[in-house]
């Protein structure tokens, strides 16, 4: 019994690892907002993480019926080992339409 509860627990834990995490939008200056998502363990380095962040970042505008204005992205480079997980960051702001 106590061998399945330790294999769930690395199981869930594996998995948790795994997961996309995504933070934003955070301000970052008057009407500018930064999103960022991120590949959890073992990311095979085609997630469509910078895609993802820009059509959060236009869900969020138009939360206010507005545009969303992008500012700047970046994606950091592979290889994707070590810790250097895929990283995508979106800077935008939201403006009347």
């Amino acid at each position: 019994m106590f061998k399945k509860v330790i294999f769930y627990v690395l199981l869930l834990s594996v998995l948790v690892g795994c997961a996309t995490t995504s933070s934003g939008p955070i301000p970052a200056g008057k009407d500018t907002y930064v999103i960022t998502r991120q590949e959890g363990a073992f990311p095979s380095g085609d997630e469509p993480l910078l895609a993802e962040a820009i059509g959060e970042a236009g869900v969020f505008c138009s939360k206010f019926d507005k545009d969303m204005k992008l500012i700047n992205t970046y994606q950091n480079a592979g290889p994707y080992i070590l810790g250097n997980y895929p990283k995508a960051t979106v800077t935008f702001s939201c403006v009347e339409k």
